[in-house]
């Protein structure tokens, strides 16, 4: 597959499947390097799905109920950032969007794993232009990108039916409950 395909590819993915674009940046150039911003993305999508599902064992969980995005690390050496794009549809989370304060829960969230230093930026009506625009890097030939699901035990990778959402919500119930 080509570069250029699969930007096209990564864009089609964003342009089908998430519903925000989220802007993470450490503001910390001094200690932060491609495996330091990989650590920084792997900690902030575990302590998400750990709020929004409600529960401390979140490894755990299937990887169909956990965050999805994709992540895209941009200038490293001088100004290392994220372009990350995310599914926080209704379909994915249901009531939990309206019932948790979830921007401010990420916000803090991204502020603890930078140790106060960082910033973040969420947009929730995007378009193609925008797309494109945090995708540029892509055409790089040295240039991956994260995905959330890259954090994921294999044995929960594994697709399953898709559970009804009153069972679903049950189990996020159950879960926080038991903690």
């Amino acid at each position: 597959m080509s570069r250029t395909s699969r930007r096209l590819g990564l864009v089609e993915w964003i342009m089908t499947t998430a519903t925000h674009a989220i802007d993470l940046a450490p503001n910390r150039h001094d200690d932060i390097n491609d495996r330091a911003l990989t650590e920084m993305f792997r900690r902030t999508t575990f302590r998400w799905d750990s709020y929004m599902l409600g529960c401390r064992h979140v490894h755990l969980r299937n990887s169909h109920d956990r965050l999805k995005v994709i992540a895209l690390p941009e200038k490293l050496s001088t100004n290392p950032h994220l372009h990350c794009f995310a599914d926080l549809s209704e379909a994915q989370w249901g009531d939990q969007l309206r019932q948790l304060p979830w921007e401010w829960k990420l916000e803090q969230i991204w502020q603890e794993v930078t140790e106060g230093s960082g910033t973040i930026h969420i947009t929730a009506d995007f378009d193609r232009g925008a797309a494109v625009y945090r995708t540029k890097e892509a055409l790089r030939h040295d240039h991956d990108y994260l995905h959330s699901w890259d954090f994921h035990r294999d044995d929960k990778l594994k697709e399953r039916r898709c559970a009804p959402r009153h069972q679903r919500r049950a189990a996020v119930r159950r879960c926080r409950t038991h903690q």
